[in-house]
């Protein structure tokens, strides 16, 4: 089956709006049909009778005018059919017409078969008879269908599939048929019509899930994994937490989405998985665990301040995710108390090093790092990067022709002599973007690899540059301990005149 022409949702709009104003009208005919039959009663019969009628009809169109006004015929009209009918037909009862005209005896049977078959219809919409037969329709399409998209997960927003998810609300039989299908175009338009699907009738979430451990590609897993995004079964959110270590990362992360968009109550239920997670080296270049999108709980991020003080992958990737959080909190809460709880953190040295890291650079961006904080952050005490982002934040303050700060210089200096070329590169880009010294670094690129004989020859500069400014420091202090030296005397002259001169005054 071809793609449709690409005016298909206006014809579609235009069919679905007639065929809703052909809907509403049959729903007045039917409202309105037994005052016709009353009305046309009232002529068949004699005047005593005739009058019954005439007020019966009245009465009916009384009826008539408060469900129109009420706009109860926009909606469904099972209650109305009934209150309308079986009044009309015990007031044809009421009248006793002994005529023995074969109208009253129709109008009668039509009283009451109306709603029958009225109720005997909504019956079969409301068990989904009628859905389910549409959904098979359109599975039967989609597996006919000709021509499908070069990219398999572009299969998930077809108008075809949009319409099979909208008519699967009472069972998902129709779709997981289409599971079984040797197409993985078919299996991922079947994929796409379940995705994010919230009721599940016994054994349908199982399949998907088995498909998903069973299934090679990547994004079929990853669609079955987003379909079972709003299970609420314990034991298969544990089962499906488990492709947080699936080898591809597009089912990872969503895995994640799935699972963590309910952080609150689900977390209890995924935390394990998450941590082996984190922990495997393998994974590490996925960042942090959670994007800035998802809400953590509290409890967990209770979890990953505590993971963020282990060593390896667990503790960079939890405070990375810590980071994440709190960047999109910081996003939401600007200028509240958060900003002082973050300081609080980042100032305190039992914190986990990472974590106080990765807070520096946060706060650092939010422009929230003020100078005595800085004062406080470059101290030795602190990690070498927590004292690099500290010196550079402190040179930043420092104004044109005032001099540099001389803590941020010491620091630096430091730092270049530790035996760590990866840190020695950031302090290099340091001094070469505040202090102006060409130490070989690309102005606006990233920082060469570590490994690199451009990285090596960049340490070399920077252990030079430390160097030169160790011996300026030290003659600096002699300069410095020579002019002690020979302030002593000079103060003592100074003094004995001041004392002359007061003395020859007194």
């Amino acid at each position: 089956m071809a793609n449709p022409p690409l005016d298909v949702g206006c014809t579609m709009h235009a069919g679905s709006t007639s065929g809703r104003n052909l809907t509403r009208l049959g729903r007045l005919i039917v409202l309105v049909l037994p005052t016709v039959l009353m009305v046309i009663g009232s002529f068949r019969t004699e005047e005593t009778t005739s009058q019954m009628m005439w007020l019966g009809a009245a009465f009916q169109v009384m009826v008539f005018a408060f469900f129109l006004v009420t706009r109860r015929t926009q909606q469904g009209i099972g209650p109305s059919v009934a209150v309308v009918y079986l009044v009309g037909l015990a007031w044809l009862w009421l009248a006793d017409n002994k005529s023995g005209d074969w109208f009253f005896h129709l109008a009668q049977c039509i009283l009451l078969i109306v709603p029958l078959v009225l109720f005997a219809f909504q019956m079969l919409i409301d068990t989904g008879a009628f859905a389910n037969r549409r959904a098979r329709v359109l599975a039967e399409r989609l597996v006919h269908r000709g021509e499908w998209p070069v990219d398999l997960t572009e299969c998930r927003t077809l108008p075809e599939v949009k319409a099979l998810r909208e008519s699967l609300g009472h069972d998902a039989t129709p779709a997981l048929v289409l599971l079984q299908h040797p197409k993985p175009q078919v299996r991922m338009a079947a994929l796409g019509a379940l995705e994010f699907r919230k009721s599940w009738r016994a054994g349908q979430a199982e399949v998907v899930l088995r498909y998903a451990q069973k299934c090679k590609e990547p994004p079929l897993r990853a669609a079955a994994v987003t379909a079972l995004a709003n299970l609420d079964d314990r034991r298969l959110v544990e089962t499906l937490s488990e492709f947080m270590r699936d080898p591809a990362p597009e089912v990872r992360r969503a895995t994640i989405e799935a699972l963590l968009w309910d952080a609150e109550h689900r977390w209890h239920w995924v935390r394990h998985s998450a941590r082996l997670a984190m922990m495997d080296p393998a994974l590490q270049g996925d960042g942090p665990l959670a994007p800035e999108n998802i809400v953590l709980s509290t409890e967990a991020v209770t979890d990953l301040m505590a993971w963020a003080t282990e060593k390896g992958c667990l503790g960079v990737r939890a405070a990375l995710t810590l980071a994440a959080h709190y960047r999109r909190a910081l996003g939401e809460q600007s200028g509240s108390s958060l900003v002082r709880n973050l300081k609080d953190d980042l100032a305190n040295a039992q914190a986990p090093p990472l974590l106080r890291i990765e807070l520096a650079q946060l706060l650092r961006t939010s422009n929230e790092l003020d100078k005595n904080l800085l004062d406080r952050l470059i101290d030795s005490v602190n990690p070498g990067p927590l004292r690099l982002i500290a010196a550079d934040a402190l040179l930043a303050l420092d104004r044109p022709g005032m001099g540099y700060n001389q803590q941020a210089l010491a620091a630096l200096r430091e730092i270049a002599r530790l035996p760590n070329r990866e840190m020695a590169l950031t302090a290099a880009d340091v001094v070469q973007r505040r202090l102006g010294f060409d130490l070989g670094l690309a102005l606006g690129q990233p920082l060469p690899p570590v490994h690199s004989r451009l990285a090596a020859d960049v340490t070399r500069r920077l252990m030079a540059w430390a160097a030169q400014q160790d011996h300026s420091a030290r003659q600096d202090d002699a300069g410095e301990s020579e002019t002690e030296r020979q302030t002593p005397t000079d103060k003592h002259d100074h003094g004995s005149g001041v004392f002359r001169v007061s003395s020859g005054h007194g």
